[in-house]
């Protein structure tokens, strides 16, 4: 939602309207739909073990989009620009812009594995302190082995 929203803003003054139909744009469009989706599949449905199957067959199915947005721009004549970072060309931005990128880059994927594991880690506890299909499935263990 936040890129979408911040793209639309930059939009406007840049190419002259809030949306325009590119690929990247759509496609980024279509993701979000996607996770509201997964967001509305995982809440409606009442057992956890169905809910948590359900919403990762459709992200799974979501994952076909991630490519498609990386490479939309490669694809189709987009209004969007190329990659400004690449493994086989030199960059095209600065190197000051390149070493505060990877510096970012690096803080936000120790910020995302931490909020993860803290999630999970909530998750975990909450399973454990419901009497739900977690418990069943462990007491009917304990009482095939007597």
């Amino acid at each position: 939602f936040l890129a979408l929203f911040t793209g639309s803003m930059w939009g406007k003054p840049t190419w002259g309207a809030w949306w325009v139909w590119d690929a990247r744009l759509t496609s980024e469009l279509i993701l979000l739909f996607q996770y509201i989706g997964i967001i509305l599949l995982r809440s409606s449905i009442d057992d956890l073990r169905r809910a948590d199957r359900a919403s990762a067959v459709l992200a799974l199915v979501g994952v076909v989009n991630v490519p498609i947005i990386y490479f939309s721009v490669k694809w189709w004549n987009t209004l969007h620009q190329g990659a400004s970072v690449s493994i086989t060309a030199a960059p095209t931005m600065a190197g000051t812009m390149v070493t505060a990128m990877l510096v970012m880059m690096f803080g936000f994927w120790m910020y995302s594995i931490a909020v993860t594991l803290a999630r999970v880690r909530c998750v975990i506890a909450d399973r454990e302190r419901l009497p739900s299909w977690g418990k069943q499935a462990s007491m009917a263990d304990v009482a095939e082995a007597r």
